[in-house]
């Protein structure tokens, strides 16, 4: 009987499903107390992205698709943000949020699959490094909930989806290392993956990648091989990825966009060794492993290969890039641009988070005395086991109490219309639109919670002057956008209809109630690729507002402004490299699988 038990264990463990089993069962535990109470979970940037993916999700519904403008999120402004900001997510997000009956449901799921996809993503990868199966299964799980993928979780940051995919860019890199050969479609869909989920993080992991490829390249005896094969890769990706790169330069060239905002003092916004460090950005027991791996590499350097030299020198730099311990006030003043364009070092320990955690894997897998203390006589695998579970133990902990104050916030909204909502820049219009909070989070009108919390943000809309961070605070963004894009839509008595049509336009609608023709500002934006059509004629505006909203010199009575992008031939030319590209590639992926 016992040798029954052993061996059905045995048979679970080493089923292909095992895994999968741990990672949920992970994920559920430190989701329990969301699940128990049907929160959902509003952090800083939950309504930009909610607005980026209920558009997506409208335009899937309806038939109504507009690569570029935004018709039916962020107020139905004709802007643009997808289109620059992880299409191939927003997509992915809006057919999820399509098929789901409410918001809550669809979060659920959907941080559910971040993490999923994060923690496969961490355990191929520590099996490419020979990483035993239960220690890869133990880091994935760390991983997974660790603070650069949880930050999707508790504060929608996005980078904690870039946290979750860059793993399968390392999986890449570190088959080039072990095997001193790019595995150029391997590496080109990676990275194309993540170019379409999040531009940042991409360029953040091609940083990582030059250290790594410039050893691998030292150690390889066909340099010259290596050089065309990683070429290759770059133009593979470059095809794979033409609708992102393309629109950057399209509209980044005949435009002033308007930036993120301009951080003042980039140091401030690394890990700071305080509480809100601690909580959110590394905790203290990932700190421990940290340390612990760069300690273990540089003490036993001259035993150890150099697959994890690389790994552990690289992560510790990155982590230590992360933190307010880099000379970032100096670096900020020779490149004032990074304040703009990175904003946030604390990004960076998205890389120490793989390469110290795979790291720490390959230690324990293959030094049986690791973590052991046995200099203190504390030998054996127990003690191993114990600091394990106190690791986890204590990482779901604090993601479990860090969520408990935004299910404390979600609880005060569905009691109260007139709570006072903790995101900065929302403007609450719960009241004028007669409905509630709890109709938005649970209801079956997912467009009701972007438009009864409206997150008022200037980012990518085009200004009349060039914008830096210069002049930045100067050219008040955000006021701006909420005078002109927000509250404008309230200003004129009957207000502003706005209709999104077949061919993905959009038309706005009003009365002029004066005898004379005169000049409305509309809240919708333009950027030079935008056409307008004022009641059937091509028209252009009188002006434009500083974030861009259009001034129309409308007749008396009803008028009609119709709203639409031009998309030219180069433009086209590119949806249609990306698109065959990516079914050449599959082609080939599909055929290696089965050959």
């Amino acid at each position: 009987m016992q040798r029954h038990h052993t061996n059905i264990i045995s048979k679970v463990y080493h089923s292909r499903f095992f895994p999968l089993l741990v990672f949920v069962l992970v994920g559920l535990l430190v989701l329990s107390k969301v699940i128990w109470n049907h929160s959902l979970i509003l952090g800083h940037d939950s309504l930009f992205h909610f607005n980026r993916f209920v558009d997506a999700e409208e335009q899937l519904r309806t038939g109504k698709f507009s690569y570029f403008q935004m018709n039916f999120g962020f107020n139905q402004t004709g802007r643009i943000v997808n289109a620059l900001y992880g299409p191939f997510v927003a997509y992915i997000s809006g057919a999820l949020l399509l098929i789901s009956p409410n918001w809550y449901i669809f979060e659920l799921i959907d941080v559910m699959v971040v993490m999923l996809v994060a923690a496969f993503g961490m355990y191929w990868l520590c099996k490419v490094n020979q990483v035993s199966r239960g220690y890869a299964l133990i880091v994935a799980s760390m991983y997974m909930i660790g603070s650069s993928v949880i930050s999707w979780v508790n504060t929608q940051q996005f980078t904690g989806v870039g946290a979750a995919v860059i793993p399968y860019l390392f999986v890449a890199i570190a088959l080039t290392l072990r095997r001193l050969k790019v595995p150029v479609i391997g590496l080109s869909i990676a990275m194309a993956i993540l170019v379409q989920t999040h531009m940042i993080t991409s360029m953040m992991g091609f940083l990582a990648l030059v250290p790594i490829f410039t050893v691998a390249l030292v150690k390889t005896e066909d340099k010259l091989k290596m050089v065309v094969s990683s070429f290759g890769a770059a133009l593979i990706t470059l095809a794979l990825t033409a609708n992102v790169w393309g629109a950057l330069l399209s509209i980044f060239t005949n435009n002033h966009l308007i930036p993120a905002f301009s951080t003042v003092d980039m140091s401030n916004y690394g890990f700071i060794f305080n509480l809100y460090s601690f909580e959110m950005i590394i905790k203290p027991m990932e700190l421990i492993v940290f340390i612990y791996v760069i300690a273990y590499v540089l003490i036993k350097w001259r035993s150890l290969d150099y697959i994890i030299k690389t790994y552990a020198l690289v992560g510790g730099f990155f982590l230590w890039v992360s933190t307010n311990l880099f000379p970032w006030k100096i670096l900020q003043s020779l490149i004032p641009e990074l304040s703009t364009y990175l904003q946030f070092p604390k990004r960076f320990a998205v890389l120490a988070f793989v390469l110290l955690f795979v790291s720490f894997g390959m230690i324990l897998t293959n030094d049986h005395d690791a973590l052991t203390l046995k200099w203190l006589h504390f030998e054996g695998p127990d003690y191993r086991y114990a600091f394990i579970f106190l690791l986890m133990a204590t990482m779901i902990g604090t993601n479990i109490w860090v969520l408990n104050f935004k299910i404390a916030t979600v609880d005060s909204m569905r009691q109260s219309n007139d709570f006072q909502i903790p995101i900065e820049h929302t403007v609450s219009h719960v009241n004028r639109n007669k409905r509630t909070y709890y109709e938005d989070f649970y209801g079956s009108n997912k467009k009701a919670l972007v438009d009864d919390l409206s997150k008022v943000v200037p980012d990518y809309l085009p200004a009349t002057q060039k914008v830096n961070y210069k002049n930045y605070n100067d050219y008040h963004p955000y006021s701006n956008a909420y005078q002109q894009l927000d509250k404008q839509n309230y200003r004129i008595k009957g207000g502003f209809k706005k209709t999104v049509n077949k061919d993905g336009s959009l038309t706005i609608t009003w009365n002029n109630r004066h005898k004379k023709a005169r000049n409305y500002q509309i809240p919708v934006v333009a950027y030079a690729s935008t056409e307008l059509t004022l009641n059937g004629k091509t028209v252009i505006p009188v002006s434009q507002t500083p974030v861009g909203a259009v001034v129309i010199k409308a007749n008396p009575g009803k008028n009609s402004l119709n709203v639409s992008y031009h998309i030219g031939w180069a433009m086209k030319a590119l949806f249609i490299l990306t698109i065959v590209s990516w079914i050449v590639v599959s082609g080939i992926v599909i055929i290696r699988i089965w050959l």
